[in-house]
């Protein structure tokens, strides 16, 4: 699963985040979370993805929707709760109102969806921090260039009926690309898509493990 940005890619430097890893040529998209670490239910509840945003600087299209399946994967591989198809959720629902997650931001979107799912649980998402960046290092004998990947994900829990808010969880990763040479060669390649697909899938594992985390604590 690609990205199709618009805009450019090397946006300026932001502030370094941790989590940082150098990037392979084929990304383990699950190579952080042990899922099961996590807690198990006394019962799984049904939740629906109720959108999500993109609050950062950074401009892409289908942003919110690669975003809204991720986070559908992860739910079902988590195992923690029941989910409503990612899938299901746009057939059902307006996309604008999903990628600007209007489906919680009245009482009155919120206990309609509630009818139509009949859910126990809302999950939104926002994409809060996106920032690609790149650094030269020249020396007497060699040229290497860094990208830089970074991206913040937060999530917020809410009860579907009531509105309540009931967990939250950040995650944030940053993913690096090396390109390594001398003057006479090497030093080649470019910003690949494949780090802010990895970046974004592991900042949403981490945000989702933060926020399963605190929900079971706190049920």
């Amino acid at each position: 699963m690609l990205f199709f940005f618009i805009g450019c890619v090397a946006a300026p430097k932001g502030n370094h985040l941790d989590g940082s890893e150098t990037l392979t040529n084929q990304p383990d998209m699950n190579s952080t979370i042990h899922w099961t670490d996590l807690p198990k239910p006394a019962k799984k509840q049904l939740v629906a993805i109720a959108g999500f945003e993109n609050r950062s600087t950074y401009s892409a299209d289908k942003l919110w929707d690669t975003s809204g399946q991720l986070l559908a994967a992860n739910m079902i591989r988590a195992g923690y709760f029941r989910v409503v198809e990612w899938e299901r959720m746009k057939t059902l629902f307006d996309w604008d109102a999903l990628s600007n997650v209007d489906l919680i931001k009245s009482p009155d979107n919120m206990k309609k969806a509630q009818r139509i799912l009949l859910c126990e649980y809302f999950i939104s998402g926002a994409i809060t921090y996106f920032d690609v960046s790149r650094q030269n290092y020249v020396s007497a004998m060699s040229k290497n260039k860094t990208y830089e990947t970074t991206i913040r994900v937060d999530l917020l829990l809410q009860n579907a009926k009531t509105g309540e808010y009931l967990a939250t969880g950040a995650g944030e990763h940053t993913v690096k690309q090396v390109f390594k040479g001398t003057f006479s060669g090497g030093q080649t390649g470019t910003w690949s898509p494949r780090a802010a697909d990895k970046a974004l899938n592991l900042a949403i594992q981490k945000a989702l493990f933060e926020l399963i985390s605190s929900f079971h604590l706190n049920s």
